[in-house]
């Protein structure tokens, strides 16, 4: 038997087990190409463009959306089934988001009938496609609807529109055995988060018909210098509510910046603070509150209209998706734009309010953890983090570093709040309080812990009394705070000629005056952005602008904990020092879920050399409070004075009056 007898029998035998498989489409093909198994020309070219087949038992269409299928034609007859599992990792744990199969089949769409209605475009059905925007076979974007099964938000539909800047083809993590839109914030390796953006992109998420808006539009994704980290993350979303589509105001508005330049593998994203310009107040799992503040407003977008390219498809299989034409075929995306939303965001000056999240314990790799406890407590970090809240925006989001502690704080707070999480014991969030991850469980209620509180009393914008308190962890309304306030200082006590009003700095405003780039999708040629693409920016003047704030703060605070650990060792007032050299760091889980008490231990030991901006900020201030804590325990000096001296950020003439009085 010759080699043409033996293909011609195996295409045979393929072509029988076609004709076993019972075409169950119901669309009118009176007036297109009728669908048959294996290849089909959609557009009558006489060039095969799509692949009918059936996977993982569920009736499946590809198609090519650049006329031809990457596919051999003696491949016609193929195990598809396998093809497809190989192709997409279905079934591996942790899901992939890329494999080298995929490499040369550029722009695609993949339908598949997974509730087994005889359509592609039933709310159960599975839709997705890719994007080559700059024709080199490998994808820049993907589109695809719905989440089967995640009907949320009292609406069936769902969306998500992924874009990559970064020349990687690395998408959003798809488990393909159903296949369905899987957690991205997943453990793997003993580490709590891994990303699928290496560096810079963005998506947009739609929970309506329509996709003109959207309602994370966009959540973005920044790497400056390109290595493939996170510097910078741009959330935005929309107001929501109506029916048919989303309204076209953005009522959030957050930007979330890598100060401490602690990235690196698997842990691409570690966000440090946060700035977060809000026009709505939020009410748990999202069932939104328009802000009631008049005169105010979010953001509209409408004006800011994107293209994307060839997201529609092959005209010819338009028809598939007739029931759904509002969600898939949308051409036009409304959205705050990649390079220009900081400026755009910052500068609008009718917001109902803004706060201010930092990461204390440095633990929120994840861009939900910058919401706050006292925002969005359902995603937020436990412990650890510091929340202020300007809640009519009388200081329009600007910022400044306080005399009291060298932190960075927001002007005119009225709730300010930092929850002590000294050693990072607590690094979950509301949404994972499963026990048999790294990052541990929630604090058990009952848990006592330190607390410190900021109040700005004469209503400058300035916080002017510090409480020092201890508290009880509580996460539900049926057992109420108790707060035990030990300690108190007011800055308005220690006014003098030289500074009239202690409570009172310079103020920092985090606005730009960059320019307008006007870059979109619908402009972007496609190929990875680089450095000098990001130079003169709104986003990146904003971060370098930030970034150079935050490392002024860390060398401060390093600098000034020196010097007063300099001194005291000199007097050997350093009583406590080394209190914490058996210092228990290391918890099993059941020790913190049986933890009663978590109070900042006393010793410093540990914070006495530092490696990097981190450790210098967060050494520093450490070592600052309590090398100061033992000076006036130890010294015999006035209280009052050493006080007035170190709260008021006078270092220098604090140390001179401890040597000029304690010779």
């Amino acid at each position: 038997m010759n080699i043409f007898s033996t293909m011609l029998i195996l295409t045979c035998l393929s072509i029988a087990v076609y004709a076993q498989e019972k075409l169950d489409l119901n669309y009118d093909f009176s007036q297109r190409a009728k669908l048959k198994y294996g290849y089909n020309d959609l557009n009558f070219d006489g060039i095969d463009d799509a692949l009918l087949t059936k996977w993982r038992g569920k009736t499946m269409l590809f198609v090519s959306d650049d006329g031809k299928l990457p596919f051999k034609k003696e491949d016609e007859n193929r195990n598809w089934n396998d093809f497809f599992n190989k192709a997409f990792d279905a079934g591996v744990i942790p899901y992939s988001i890329w494999n080298e199969i995929r490499a040369d089949w550029g722009n695609y769409t993949i339908f598949i009938d997974l509730d087994d209605c005889e359509r592609f475009d039933s709310h159960g059905d599975w839709y997705y496609k890719v994007m080559d925007f700059n024709k080199d076979g490998r994808p820049e974007a993907e589109y695809f609807n719905t989440f089967p099964g995640m009907i949320t938000w009292d609406n069936p539909h769902s969306s998500k529109l992924h874009i990559n800047f970064n020349g990687e083809c690395d998408m959003s993590f798809i488990d393909w055995q159903y296949p369905r839109y899987e957690n991205e914030q997943y453990y793997h390796d003993g580490y709590k988060y891994v990303m699928n953006v290496h560096g810079s992109g963005m998506f947009m998420n739609s929970f309506r018909k329509g996709t003109f808006t959207n309602w994370e539009n966009p959540i973005a994704w920044y790497d400056f210098n390109c290595n493939g980290f996170t510097d910078m993350v741009m959330r935005t979303a929309d107001i929501f509510p109506d029916p048919e589509g989303h309204r076209g105001i953005i009522g959030e508005a957050e930007f979330a910046f890598e100060l401490n330049k602690n990235t690196g593998k698997h842990k691409y994203s570690s966000l440090d603070m946060q700035i977060t310009y809000y026009f709505r107040n939020l009410d748990y799992h999202h069932k939104n509150k328009l802000s009631d503040k008049t005169g105010k407003s979010g953001f509209n977008y409408l004006d800011y209209i994107d293209r994307i390219p060839g997201i529609e498809g092959m005209t010819d299989t338009q028809y598939l998706s007739e029931n759904l034409k509002e969600t898939r075929l949308q051409i036009y995306r409304a959205h705050i734009p990649y390079m220009d939303g900081y400026k755009l965001l910052s500068d609008h000056n009718e917001w109902a309010g803004v706060f201010l999240l930092f990461d204390e314990d440095d633990d929120d790799v994840r861009w939900e953890e910058m919401f706050g406890r006292y925002e969005e407590p359902f995603y937020a970090d436990n412990l650890g983090d510091r929340f202020e809240d300007d809640r009519d925006f009388g200081g329009e989001g600007k910022l400044y570093v306080g005399r009291f502690d060298g932190k960075i704080h927001l002007y005119h707070s009225e709730f300010s709040i930092w929850d002590i999480d000294y050693l990072g014991l607590y690094k979950g969030s509301g949404d994972r309080p499963a026990t048999d991850v790294p990052e541990g469980p929630v604090p058990p209620v009952g848990l006592l812990y330190n607390r410190i509180r900021y109040h700005d009393t004469n209503n400058n914008g300035f916080a002017d009394k510090i409480e020092y308190i201890t508290v009880n962890f509580t996460n539900t309304a049926d057992i109420p705070e108790v707060e035990n306030i030990y300690k108190t200082i007011n800055l308005l006590d220690y006014a003098d000629e030289e500074i009239p009003n202690p409570d009172m700095c310079e103020l920092f405003d985090p606005r730009v005056d960059s320019k307008i780039t006007g870059f979109s999708v619908a402009n972007w040629n496609g190929n990875p952005l680089t450095p000098e693409d990001f130079k003169g920016t709104s986003i990146k003047d904003g971060y370098d602008k930030m970034f150079t704030l935050y490392n002024d703060v860390a060398e401060n605070m390093w600098k000034s904990a020196e010097k007063l650990y300099a001194v005291a060792k000199k007097h050997n007032l350093n009583k406590s020092e080394n209190l914490d050299k058996d210092l228990k760091i290391d918890y099993t889980l059941q020790e913190l879920l049986d933890l009663k008490e978590y109070f900042v231990p006393k010793g410093y030991s540990r914070h006495i050399s530092v490696n990097g901006r981190r450790e210098k900020y967060n050494s520093g201030y450490w070592l600052r409070e309590k090398v100061f804590e033992d000076i006036v325990n130890n010294s015999g000096l006035d209280k009052f004075i050493l006080e007035k001296y170190y709260y008021t950020n006078r270092v220098d003439k604090l140390c001179k009056y401890i040597d000029d009085n304690l010779k």
